[in-house]
């Protein structure tokens, strides 16, 4: 029993949660030192959370979390041993979760534990050393400082974290070092930049706004998270549907082969919006928090900046929405419609009205046409609001400045009709057939605008919920024109 205690293994268990634990311990002795408790408190939930919305890639063997930058955020706040405790708090709860679904009896629950608060403590806490040597060096207020200290602490937590791990796996399994970090060193800049960008983001959001800094800047970052793994989930499952579909149609080899391109294709474009919709809100709002922070502004400035700050929290609530939505309406479950009469042009006529500054700001002629009588319906106001808005705002985001879109609302024979026309880049033809699909945009318009391509397809499943009909007509760098038809 006791060669069996000081077999490599083990000796490097106990010391590495030993050590970790002495860090927690050391930094919830320092508790009472800390200048706003209740904000470390408040970091200390905010990290359970975040870790809860980790999301396991490749069989489990890496994750994908940003508990981390709510720890790097811990230790540009209160310091590198106070980001221990805020470390520990998120793995400590997630690992305790995860040993419920699977009880490895107690030794080895204990022993997983001690690790993982051990791996997860020493890593921050080394990163901190890090980061607090690079801001004394060059300067606490210095930009120049401040991107080398967050980049560098980022990399040095993520490294010394998957080291420790490689050691452990390496006295397990007598796996080569080297070849375990080569399979998981895609995963590395993910992690740096998580960790990076958002625990920047968390730290000055905390000192510029206090606890309404959390708030604001903390539900991106989670929703980015919850997002990610929204994605990642559907993704496998979409995988196992194609395992059952290639063993069903192996005698029609052509159309199991064309059935696998197409779930190929919506694989990339989880991937797609992850990568490009999801990074520019939040680089929009690094930029605009970087400005706040090194620049003294007036009010009415940083009242400006609030509000792109907000907008852009608002394209990843959308985003989230969206996928939660899309699954809803085009489960086949009827969608439950509040119908009520209306009338339709009056309804064209605010919702114009409302975004008609997105039109301002790019210098595009928003002209809605006057409807002499009022053209009643009998639908579901709010929803087909939110198909007017649609409809609207892709019509300015699609149209390059100085352009012009063109509302026209009208009734002929039994149905309501309503022309959204723009001047914008258009749809090439080959593309038409498939723009309502979920997932699916336009390939030469995802540089030109954010977009979820999932907007077009919840329109048409709202419009057929309504017995309506939804088409577009549409030439390149002409424009397009998509006609709403709904039933008087």
């Amino acid at each position: 029993m006791q060669k069996k205690a000081l077999e490599p293994r083990n000796l490097y268990l106990w010391l590495v949660s030993s050590l970790g634990l002495v860090l927690v311990v050391w930094g919830i002795a320092l508790f009472p030192t800390y200048e706003q408790p209740l904000i470390f408190l408040l970091l200390l939930v905010l990290a359970i959370i975040a870790q809860i919305t980790s999301t396991s890639l490749v069989g489990g063997s890496i994750t994908v979390e940003v508990s981390t930058a709510v720890s790097l955020a811990a230790v540009s706040l209160y310091g590198a041993t106070a980001a221990t405790v805020v470390a520990a708090a998120a793995v400590t709860t997630v690992a305790i979760i995860s040993l419920q679904t699977s009880w490895p009896g107690w030794r080895r629950a204990v022993e997983r534990i001690g690790f993982n608060i051990g791996m997860s403590a020493v890593a921050i806490f080394v990163a901190g050393l890090v980061f607090q040597a690079i801001t004394r060096g060059f300067g606490a207020n210095t930009f120049g400082g401040q991107i080398l200290a967050w980049l560098l602490a980022a990399i040095v937590n993520d490294q010394v974290n998957l080291w420790l791990l490689i050691g452990l796996l390496h006295l397990q399994n007598k796996i080569s070092p080297l070849e375990i970090w080569r399979d998981h060193k895609w995963a590395i800049p993910i992690n740096v930049l998580v960790m990076s960008v958002g625990g920047g983001i968390l730290a000055v959001a905390v000192q510029q706004f206090n606890f309404l800094g959390i708030a604001i800047f903390f539900l991106p970052i989670i929703l980015s998270a919850y997002s990610f793994r929204l994605y990642v989930n559907q993704t496998k499952e979409q995988m196992e549907q194609l395992e059952d579909l290639v063993t069903l149609r192996t005698q029609d080899l052509a159309e199991a082969n064309e059935e696998l391109e197409q779930l190929s294709k919506d694989k990339d474009a989880f991937l797609a919006v992850l990568t490009h919709d999801m990074r520019t809100p939040l680089t929009s709002i690094k930029g605009y928090s970087s400005i706040l922070r090194d620049r003294e502004l007036e009010r009415d400035q940083q009242i400006q900046i609030a509000k792109i700050i907000l907008r852009s929290e608002e394209n990843l609530l959308e985003i989230v929405n969206n996928i939660l939505d899309i699954e809803k309406l085009q489960s086949g479950t009827p969608i439950l419609l509040e119908q009520t009469s209306f009338d339709l042009a009056l309804l064209v006529s605010t919702v114009a009205e409302s975004i008609e500054s997105l039109a301002l700001e790019k210098n595009i002629a928003l002209q809605h046409k006057e409807v002499p009588q009022p053209v009643i319906i009998t639908a579901d106001e709010k929803q087909i609001q939110r198909v007017l808005l649609n409809l609207i705002s892709n019509a300015i985001k699609y149209t390059p400045e100085s352009g012009t879109v063109t509302i026209d609302t009208f009734m002929k024979g039994h149905s309501a009709i309503v022309n959204v026309k723009d001047t914008g880049y258009g749809i090439p033809e080959e593309e038409l057939p498939f723009i309502f699909d979920r997932f699916r945009r336009v390939k030469g318009h995802q540089q030109k605008a954010v977009g979820t391509g999932l907007g077009l397809a919840i329109v048409k499943s709202l419009v057929e919920a309504h017995g309506g009909e939804i088409t577009v007509t549409s030439e390149v760098d002409v424009g397009s024109t998509f006609t709403l038809r709904l039933p008087l």
